[in-house]
């Protein structure tokens, strides 16, 4: 009998492990590396408030809200990965960038995708300065589509 309730355990913890590994839009982290260039590309998502930002969207000079590759027309669909995102984000900036920050409202449905570049510089006492300039912003709808983009 102990053997049975015991088997039936494993099988329910693992059930439930599996189940709760993976969530879309939540999609953990991963980290890869440009062949050609060898920079770190820090791939995870992370939730942000679209509202919160709203009211300075408003004030950024030089937004674009229209003419962009991927439209409402064109859209390849539903986003099911981060993979996803990236990809209709990098056709929309222009920036060279070693770094790219993957956002998420789980609320309104909006990624939000961050181009930046890091830079190191090595003082002569052997200190490493870490600089990081953001050079591209793109919030891309659930459904596979651009709806903003900036350059800072």
């Amino acid at each position: 009998m102990k053997k049975v309730v015991s088997l039936l355990l494993l099988v329910v913890i693992s059930i439930t492990f599996f189940a709760c590994n993976k969530n879309d839009g939540d999609l953990g982290k991963q980290t890869t590396v440009n062949k050609d260039n060898g920079y770190t590309l820090v791939q995870e998502v992370k939730p942000f408030k679209f509202s919160d930002e709203e009211d300075e969207l408003e004030n950024i000079k030089g937004i674009r809200t229209e003419g962009f590759k991927v439209t409402q027309e064109n859209a390849k669909g539903a986003i099911k990965t981060k993979a996803d995102v990236i990809e209709i984000a990098q056709q929309e900036a222009s920036s060279d960038y070693n770094q790219i920050q993957v956002f998420f409202d789980r609320t309104t449905g909006i990624w939000k995708t961050v181009f930046s570049v890091t830079t190191a510089t090595t003082a002569e006492d052997g200190t490493v300065t870490r600089d990081n300039v953001i050079k591209e912003t793109v919030y891309i709808d659930e459904d596979g589509y651009t709806l903003l983009a900036f350059k800072q």
